[in-house]
């Protein structure tokens, strides 16, 4: 089966010529190009962050809470409460990366892709495979990463599709590709 980044799809133009008498005729010639992977364009993205952004701070409240709760009813020493909250900290962080990882490898999309009905698939057309979603997932570490999604008004393709070979695109674009890529088969 084809890669997604292997289709192509028939387009077409008017070609038009003068015949011995000058009349112009009109005539349509088809062509084939490689198809472009119409990822999701940057204001459904900016939308998944921001969903996605709400429900990690939920997270963060509820774990930082159960934290709390269980520093109140163990009494430890001073020196082993700065332990436990340091570890907290660094699992807060942590837990960014994790919430993405979860989702994407149970469901292929997080809370803010199931929203806009939007799924991550790989070069193939399928879920990425387990090396892939916990390369993608620590990427988005990386500062600044959020914004590399606003660049093109029509395709956005952020650092962590980008460098993991990843898409996030529609459930009808999906479908589109299935199609595309049982025509083509080779």
């Amino acid at each position: 089966m084809k890669k997604i980044t292997q289709l192509t799809e028939r387009k077409w133009r008017t070609n038009i010529s003068k015949d011995a008498y000058g009349n112009r005729n009109k005539s349509k010639v088809y062509y084939t190009v490689p198809r472009k992977v119409k990822s999701v364009s940057p204001g459904p993205r900016f939308g998944h962050f921001f969903v996605d952004l709400i429900t990690y701070q939920v997270l963060i409240y509820i774990l930082d809470y159960l934290i709390s709760l269980l520093l109140t009813i163990i009494e430890f020493s001073e020196a082993l409460n700065l332990t436990i909250g340091m570890f907290s900290t660094l699992s807060f962080l942590l837990l960014y990366p994790i919430y993405y990882f979860i989702c994407e490898l149970i469901w292929q999309r997080t809370l803010g892709k199931l929203l806009t009905k939007t799924l991550v698939i790989d070069e193939n057309g399928n879920k990425p495979d387990l090396r892939t979603l916990i390369f993608r997932s620590l990427i988005r570490i990386v500062p600044f990463e959020a914004f590399s999604c606003l660049g093109d008004k029509n395709n956005s393709y952020g650092w962590h599709d980008r460098w993991t070979n990843t898409w996030v695109v529609t459930d009808k674009e999906l479908n589109n590709l299935r199609k595309l890529q049982e025509e083509q088969t080779e």
